[in-house]
């Protein structure tokens, strides 16, 4: 029952993301903001996920850490996505146009690459692949931080005006990212990744 309601939570964006399509309320733009939001949506449960322990230990309420995979997983479905829509409807499926904008682009290689880690971080977030991997999992999964960085400066960089939210995305990753590099030498059990 727990895991349905944090499944239907993490859905629940892109629920009304689609109903927003089918009813004509998503702007005079819809493609545009079905990639914009996608990509938030994608970054806010990022920085979620880094969270996660620290809320955990906080609250002392160690079932958050139960729910870290499914938002993390969630998270990549939404980046996933944010790239579908963007070679959906911004370049018409053109796949060849694809490697040019990604080599033209600091933006897009930022955020591609970004998109990379994680898919290499939901491919291998099974239990079969812990045990396979061992102590090196949990190493793999720190990427989450480098992944949550080139999603800051992948924002960053395609913004052209209007800089307050993705400064503010910015400062919040750059204060998550200094605060694990300080507490690097304290592992905790509740650091699990995904």
């Amino acid at each position: 029952m727990k895991r349905a309601l944090v499944h239907a939570a993490l859905a629940s964006p892109a629920v009304l993301l689609a109903l927003g399509w089918h009813y004509g309320r998503l702007g005079v733009d819809p493609e545009k903001t079905l990639i914009w939001e996608t990509g938030i949506w994608a970054f806010n449960l990022l920085i979620l996920v880094v969270l996660m322990p620290g809320i955990a230990r906080w609250a002392d309420w160690p079932a958050v850490i139960d729910c870290r995979r499914a938002v993390g997983l969630w998270a990549f479905s939404y980046a996933t996505t944010h790239f579908g829509f963007f070679v959906i409807f911004l370049l018409g499926w053109d796949m060849a146009r694809l490697g040019s904008e990604i080599v033209e682009r600091p933006y897009i290689l930022v955020g591609f690459n970004a998109w990379l880690i994680l898919v290499l971080m939901a491919a291998t977030s099974t239990r079969g692949w812990i045990r396979r991997l061992g102590w090196r999992w949990k190493r793999l999964h720190g990427l989450v931080y480098v992944a949550l960085g080139l999603a800051a400066v992948h924002y960053l960089l395609m913004i052209r005006s209007d800089w307050g939210w993705p400064v503010a995305y910015a400062s919040t990753v750059l204060l998550l990212v200094g605060l694990r590099v300080l507490k690097r030498g304290r592992p905790s059990p509740a650091d699990r990744v995904l």
